[in-house]
Parts: structure tokens; sequence; C-alpha cells
């Protein structure tokens, strides 16, 4: 009897000692869960459980942390309308002023897809400011990252010239086909990012005569930009041939010519743009280095 009676005591007693348990417990789960609300771990904007950190050392509980989905939105500048074209006589220019230290890197072409997707990635990342003269019939590499474009268009840090839609030789055509050629891509140009392409236009090769020069410029295309400064990339190069390649070419005032066509011009830019920090030379488009 008396060894009953201490099982039944005892069995009592852990009965008791697991309610107590039981009824702490339940007392800090509903404190938790009152700091969890008033702290909002519980997030609407999130819809998420935020769960308590693990305990650290001497028993003590790391310090709570809360997460709340991030929504961050950008105001970003409207793009200009597109005013109507201004006939005038076309400039030939191969280099700007050479106060300020700037340069004007300029992008042709894009007949690769992840050539002009990277090429605009290193630009969004960096904040560097550039000028792309794109071809009409390599739509599907620029239509993609048109959104994009435009948005680094309104930021001022990127403005679209016109390369013709072809990229036919100027000196072989005659002057109506090479205007109409021109024409093709700046309606293509206007329907992909948004904007006009003029006054600047760079033809296919450096390649003009008096008639190319006569129908740009009745086309409102009045600054004929050409190069003082290459990578010589139109056909494929190595990383270190470019950098030497900006090395040797980057000065002040200096145009240079670029492409996005093959991958390592792409894959180079950020080294590129650290020579240029270097050499205390500054990215700018070609408005910002023939207008200030």
């Amino acid at each position: 009897m008396t060894g009953d009676r201490h099982r039944r005591r005892g069995a009592q007693g852990r009965g008791c000692g697991l309610l107590r348990l039981a009824a702490i417990c339940g007392v800090g789960i509903l404190a938790g869960l009152a700091a969890a609300a008033g702290t909002g771990a519980f997030s609407s904007s999130s819809s998420r459980v935020v769960a308590a950190a693990p305990a650290t050392g001497a028993g003590k509980a790391a310090p709570a942390r809360t997460t709340t989905a991030a929504r961050t939105t950008e105001t970003v500048p409207r793009l200009p309308p597109i005013r109507p074209a201004r006939p005038g006589t076309a400039e030939v220019i191969s280099r700007g002023p050479t106060a300020g230290g700037k340069v004007a890197l300029t992008f042709d072409d894009g007949f690769c897809p992840a050539c002009v997707a990277r090429l605009v990635r290193v630009l969004e990342r960096t904040g560097a400011h550039a000028t792309f003269f794109p071809n009409g019939r390599y739509q599907d590499s620029w239509g993609p990252q048109a959104k994009r474009i435009r948005r680094l268009i309104a930021l001022g840090q990127l403005v679209v010239g016109n390369h013709t839609f072809s990229h036919g030789d100027a000196k072989t055509q005659s002057p109506d086909v090479f205007g109409a050629d021109l024409q093709r891509n700046e309606q293509w140009i206007q329907h992909t990012f948004h904007v006009s392409g003029r006054p600047w236009v760079r033809p296919p090769y450096g390649s003009y005569n008096d008639g190319t020069l006569s129908a740009a410029g009745q086309l409102g295309y009045t600054k004929v930009i050409l190069w003082s400064g290459t990578l010589a990339d139109s056909s494929p190069q190595t990383v270190p041939y470019l950098l030497n390649a900006v090395h040797y070419w980057a000065k002040p005032g200096v145009i240079m010519l670029m492409h996005g066509n093959y991958p390592n011009t792409a894959k180079a830019l950020p080294r590129i743009l650290r020579i240029l920090k270097h050499k205390h030379l500054r990215p700018v488009t070609i408005a910002e280095l023939l207008h200030g």
C-alpha cells in the first residue's frame, strides 16, 4: 500500500509539473505572439512569419530580427518629345574639345544579343555614359533591351544615334537609297526607343561622299560622327588587345569607336572604365562631348 501511495503521489507530482510547464510555455508563447504583433514580425506586406532566432551561449536568445519585403520606387524622368526634323548642312566630326577630360564611348551595330545585354548591364551598374549607333536589322539584339535603354536615355546617361537600318556602304549607294535606309532606321529608333536619332548619324564603315552628306542633312542629320580612336573590334579581339587599344587611344576629346558584336568588348568594358578613371578621363555621351 505504501509503495502504491508513493507511486500515485509521484505521478501526481509529475502531472502537476507538466501542467506548470505547459502553463509557463503557454504564457511565453502568448507573450511572444504579442511581441511579434507589436514589432511587426507578422508583416501584412510580405505575408511571412519571421522565426525566432536560436538561443546563443549562456542561455541568452539572440536579438530577434524582422524582415519586410523591400518596396522601392524610382522616379525616372520622362523622355523628351520627338521634334520634327530640322534640315541643315551636315558637319563631319571626328573628335571633340579637349577641355574637361571627356571621352565619348560609342558602340555600333549590335548583332550579338548577349553582348548588347551585357553592355547595357555594365552601363546600369557603373553609371557610365555612352552612345549607341544601332542598326534596325539587329532588332533581335536591341528589342529585348529597349525598356532598359529608354530608362538610361531618360536619365541622361545614354544617347542613340542612327547607323542606318541595313548597314550598307553609302559610297556604293545613291543619295536616295542612302536617305531611305537612314529614314527607315529613324522610324525603327522612334518605335523601339521612343526618341529620335537626330542629329547624330554614323555612316557604316565611316564611308560617305557629298551625296551622303546632302541626304543626311535634308533629313535633319546634321552631325556626322566619325572617330579618333578605335578598338578595332569589328572583328574579334582579345581582351588584352582591347585594353592596350584604350591605353593608346584614350585622350581628352577622343571619340572612341567600339562595337556590340563580340563578347570580349562587353567583357572588357568594366576594365576599360577603370583605365579611363586612372587616366583622369570621364566617359560621356556624344552630346555631352560636343555640347558640354
